[in-house]
């Protein structure tokens, strides 16, 4: 199977949707029928789902240990994530302020009851954050643990989550023919669904779901993908959007894109019908940003409350500000990520397959066993 370009371009346009998001919910409402941060949780949920397939063919593909492939996810995303957790520590005093100086958004109480939340027990968030197992803390032990400190990587803390099983996962959803297998899979998932109403939206199982609509998307590629006349793609991504659409209303919106960017992925591989959308996905410009990617997710919040606070001290008007916030926060965040790309994430995860290498080849064992 060929790696995809189109889901790291998807990637880079789904990171760019959040920052749009997360600025405009900064300032007061824009009018009353736009979402204050332009529904960019189904961005998030894009993300989710491209980690559930992305991961799945990772592990069909380099067949690792599981402990050279946890070590390569560790080194993947823990580098910029501490980085990103520090610098939000470290500013914490600097968000509240400014908080409580900018103009009122539709999340400015939320979010002060959150930074409350944290200082009536840093070192306890701070633990748990550093060990990007937030997610997995109840709400009565702990309010808002996901969502302290940096608030975006509830998600972050999600992945990391998925990646500790996700190789069993996988393995026991290949061997689901297999009734020992099937039944342990159905165990795994009766325990998630019994324990989410304890945890608030970075635990696994609140996600489950759109982890599964990655799975089941990476083994309809594997199996079926080359199989598939055009018609019959055709009316399978019509049926799904319109299913989707019947019982899920708005939350259709990231089924939707994912399917609609894999059909035509499928098409441009299949058929060499190179969509409009394929393209702009496959583009240098967005093959870019989804590189960066993460790094943006990581630190935008940061370099936000900066542009808020500047266009606060300048006495910009609120009209402008519509515009030049999430314009001036996007252009800053991809500066920045692309120096946090080039220093961080790329040594780091070098230093990862470095470190894992002589285990890789010492290990004949592979995470699915043949």
């Amino acid at each position: 199977m060929r790696y995809i370009n189109e889901l790291e371009g998807l990637r880079g346009i789904m990171a760019l949707w959040v920052v749009v998001g997360h600025s405009l919910a900064g300032l007061p409402l824009m009018h009353p029928r736009v979402p204050p941060s332009l529904l960019n949780i189904y961005a998030v949920d894009v993300f989710i789902i491209l980690s559930g397939f992305v991961i799945f063919f990772m592990i069909d593909n380099k067949k690792q240990s599981y402990p050279v492939f946890i070590t390569q996810r560790f080194f993947r995303i823990f580098p910029v994530y501490i980085f990103a957790l520090i610098a939000s520590a470290i500013l914490i005093d600097f968000t509240e302020e400014s908080l409580n100086v900018l103009a009122l958004s539709p999340f400015t109480a939320r979010r002060l009851e959150i930074i409350n939340n944290y200082q009536s027990n840093p070192s306890l968030h701070f633990l748990f954050h550093s060990l990007l197992l937030q997610g997995i803390i109840p709400e009565n032990f702990l309010p808002d643990t996901a969502y302290t400190l940096l608030g975006q990587a509830w998600s972050v803390s999600v992945e990391w989550q998925f990646y500790l099983i996700a190789p069993v996962l996988f393995m026991l959803i290949r061997g689901i023919y297999n009734k020992y297998n099937c039944l342990l899979l159905c165990v795994i998932a009766s325990l998630i669904i019994i324990l989410n109403g304890n945890f608030a939206h970075g635990f696994i199982g609140k996600n489950l779901s759109l982890f599964s609509v990655g799975f089941a998307t990476f083994f309809f590629y594997k199996n079926y993908s080359e199989r598939i006349t055009a018609i019959q793609l055709f009316y399978l991504y019509a049926a799904i959007s319109f299913i989707s659409f019947l019982f899920l209303r708005k939350g259709m919106i990231p089924i939707f894109i994912w399917a609609t960017v894999f059909y035509f992925t499928i098409l441009k591989q299949k058929y060499n019908n190179n969509s409009l959308l394929a393209s702009f996905l496959d583009s240098k410009p967005v093959l870019f940003l989804g590189r960066i990617s993460y790094s943006i997710y990581m630190v935008h919040m940061i370099l936000l409350f900066f542009v808020l606070r500047i266009c606060h001290e300048i006495d910009m008007p609120l009209s402008l500000k519509y515009f030049v916030v999430p314009l001036l926060t996007i252009v800053v965040s991809i500066g920045v990520s692309a120096l946090t790309h080039k220093y961080i994430e790329k040594p780091m995860i070098k230093l990862g397959k470095r470190l894992t290498s002589k285990q890789n080849k010492a290990t004949p064992s592979n995470i699915i066993p043949q």
